[in-house]
């Protein structure tokens, strides 16, 4: 099963990656811009841009 990085951002998903080193580098230019909770949840299944 192929696995995959989200993002969420105070709680609520945000963004999917397929690696974690993209999730990485999008989330440092993410935090430089927005002080906000985020959080990288690495999950297998489906991959989903939808927040819920």
């Amino acid at each position: 099963m192929k696995t995959y990085c989200s993002i969420y951002v105070n709680d609520d998903f945000w963004r999917a990656f397929d690696t974690e080193r993209d999730a990485k580098k999008y989330l440092d230019e993410f935090q430089k811009t927005h002080h906000v909770k985020t959080e990288i949840i690495v999950t297998g299944g489906k991959k989903s841009n939808v927040g819920r």
